[in-house]
């Protein structure tokens, strides 16, 4: 029974994920520390000679892996226990979030690998199968992970051809198809995407594709790049989650996981930028307060390394969630002591300044130009969906849900 893992940065071994028998410990590579301009992998590991027990390597490394149901089909699919942290990564860590790959001991990712051309309707009946077989788990050669409870796909794109990475390769982008039983999620989410585009955020590149007739979530990784040979290229990053040392069940803050108040923290002692960050983060909370995404919790923001500078990582997986009766629309972290957007005290604005550290008519400001531009730009994109796809159901849901914020909105900056 193989008892350590290689964990690579790139194409290059930073360390050993062991185990023993429950036990997972992690202890960089003494070739590793010694390399110039060596990184940690994670702000909770940092660079040192001794071994990380089980509770510190187990918090970065479960946070690589899916959540919920799709964990549990994977571990069904390669015939492991989804709590087996150690022997999932075996199975399907070849192409994770960021630019960390895990291997059978001592092999080279770039060792095994490549590209396999996949044709539109074959990429159709695989993304069709991903409820029952999520990231083509178990399949010869095949070893992609990514974080999240919904069904995707890695895939390489190169403008015209789909293909699947096999072995360690990097994916370029990431297929999502529908929510079952939520109407449109496809769209609500490339809507979504593309007007926080509009309006200033930084988010990556997200369109609706159609594949074998049927509409898929297509968006770039942000965590790619592309060489000046044409290769991709993989770019670390961690979640909050794994920043914090928060396990990926209690992502929730009432369940444990962070709060506003935790990542305005964590950006201030972290990142290179932390004013043009925690601006972003700001944007990024009204927002989704704007067009009703109760589901911004801890790992939907991630950290970037890139070119020897930390920042906030461009912003991902934006819905309007408050759609959706079936769901639970209570904020995901409370603003201003708050978690529901129907029941707010005209105090909520400044306690929630008082919460993330910044003063309370910044706060005021940034509230007064999103929902602004949000009005003007949401009816513009509104217009935009509808010549392309006609009147459909959720559209006029989402105006609604953004009309009816900004007059919440309005009343809290008054």
């Amino acid at each position: 029974m193989t008892n350590q893992l290689t964990v690579y940065l790139n194409n290059i071994k930073a360390g050993i994920l062991a185990r023993e028998g429950r036990q997972l410990t992690f202890s960089y590579s003494a070739d590793y520390l010694t390399l110039p301009g060596a990184s940690p992998i994670s702000r909770l590991l940092p660079l040192a000679s001794t071994a990380y027990g089980d509770e510190a390597a187990r918090v970065f490394f479960s946070n690589l892996l899916p959540e919920g149901a799709v964990l549990t089909q994977i571990a069904h699919q390669v015939g492991i226990s989804k709590e087996n942290v150690f022997g999932l990564l075996e199975a399907i860590g070849g192409d994770c979030a960021g630019a960390i790959s895990v291997s059978a001991f001592n092999r080279l990712p770039g060792s095994t690998g490549g590209y396999r051309l996949i044709a539109e309707q074959e990429l159709s009946d695989e993304l069709d199968k991903l409820p029952s077989h999520p990231f083509l788990a178990g399949e010869e050669g095949v070893r992609l992970s990514l974080a999240g409870a919904q069904n995707k796909l890695p895939v390489y794109f190169d403008g015209s051809n789909y293909y699947i990475p096999e072995g360690a390769s990097p994916s370029s982008h990431i297929l999502k198809t529908a929510i079952a039983q939520l109407d449109n999620t496809v769209i609500n989410e490339t809507f979504s995407m593309t007007l926080a585009a509009r309006i200033g955020l930084p988010v990556p590149v997200s369109q609706v594709v159609t594949i074998g007739g049927k509409q898929v979530y297509m968006v770039e990784r942000y965590d790619r790049k592309q060489s000046a040979s044409g290769d991709i290229v993989r770019l670390h990053q961690e979640d909050f989650c794994q920043a914090l040392g928060i396990p990926p069940e209690l992502k929730y803050e009432k369940e444990g996981g962070p709060g506003f108040s935790d990542c305005f923290q964590l950006v201030d002692k972290w990142s290179d930028e932390p004013l043009l960050d925690a601006s972003n983060l700001l944007n990024w909370a009204i927002f989704n307060f704007i067009i009703g995404n109760a589901d911004a919790h801890g790992k939907n923001l991630s950290i970037l390394y890139n070119g020897g500078l930390v920042r906030v990582a461009p912003f991902y997986d934006l819905l309007c969630t408050a759609v959706y009766r079936r769901l639970n629309n209570k904020f995901a972290m409370k603003m201003g002591g708050q978690s529901d957007a129907r029941y707010l005290p005209p105090d909520t604005l400044g306690k929630f300044a008082v919460e993330i550290g910044i003063d309370k008519r910044t706060v005021r400001a940034a509230f007064i130009g999103l929902m602004d531009n949000i009005e003007i730009k949401s009816l513009q994109l509104l217009d935009e969906y509808r010549d392309r796809f006609g009147a459909l159901a959720v559209l006029g849901d989402v105006a609604n849900v953004i009309s009816y914020r900004i007059v919440k909105g309005r009343a809290l900056v008054k």
